[in-house]
């Protein structure tokens, strides 16, 4: 009885990090309180590291990555030069299918699109 007590009023430690390294053996001390000269800045850097939830822990997305609607339009002017240099009814289909997707995730991008697909065209048509 006194066990379950115990771990119903025990609760997880939320507390910070402190990382600094000693100057005295050159090795990287981590601990959940701060050195003494923390307050002071009389020692060496200490680096706080605030203590977050895991859920609340989230990925930093890469800004070189390409979004999924960049990967969808660079696919579309890939296969919009392809269908427009050796015109076939598969391809065709294909590029039809892929522009009804990229329209679905960017519609905002959808009039654009149809003007480069017309300004393609005319110039086939021209040769």
């Amino acid at each position: 009885m006194f066990a379950l007590a115990f771990l119903l009023l025990c609760s997880a430690a939320y507390a910070d990090l402190f990382r600094w390294v000693d100057p005295e053996s050159g090795s990287v001390k981590y601990s959940n309180a701060a050195p003494p000269w923390y307050e002071t800045g009389s020692g060496p850097k200490v680096e706080r590291l605030p203590y977050t939830p895991p859920g609340a822990r989230q990925l930093v997305a890469d800004p070189s990555a390409p979004t999924p609607v960049a990967a969808l339009q660079a696919r579309w002017r890939e296969m919009l030069l392809a269908v427009s240099s050796q015109p076939s009814p598969e391809g065709a289909r294909a590029f039809a299918q892929l522009t009804a997707e990229l329209d679905r995730a960017d519609p905002a991008g959808a009039p654009r699109r149809k003007d480069e697909l017309a300004n393609v065209m005319r110039r086939l048509y021209q040769k």
